[in-house]
């Protein structure tokens, strides 16, 4: 069972729009697929989540809300031990001081963003 929360009958469902509809705009042969989709049966493909993105005017990270939050505590950790691995490398150059920097930055804003 598709695990992340799947707002794709919200969204449909707040618009005059069917499932059928979403099934002829989305070029499937059946509604039955569009129905696993928003029941959360079936994880969407990329093309799927970008049409309700596109029809519903909705931000995509939308579909992602659980999964970006579970993985950005391992992705800051990773990004804090690449930090590290830069700044023990013997000679400290330019461009790892660009790479430590731009890391940083990006640490701050996910974790004032994210509240990690």
């Amino acid at each position: 069972m598709y695990t992340i929360p799947n707002y794709l009958r919200v969204f449909r469902k707040r618009s005059p729009l069917l499932q059928e509809d979403m099934q002829a705009i989305s070029g499937m042969q059946d509604v039955s697929s569009i129905s696993r989709y928003e029941k959360g049966q079936r994880e969407p493909t990329k093309e799927i989540l970008l049409m309700y993105h596109h029809i519903f005017d909705t931000h995509i990270e939308l579909f992602f809300e659980l999964e970006s939050k579970a993985m950005l505590p391992g992705l800051v950790e990773r990004m804090k031990e690449r930090i590290r691995e830069l700044e023990k490398e013997d000679q400290i150059t330019l461009k790892n001081t660009s790479k430590i920097k731009f890391l940083e930055q990006a640490i701050i804003r996910l974790t004032k963003l994210k509240n990690i």
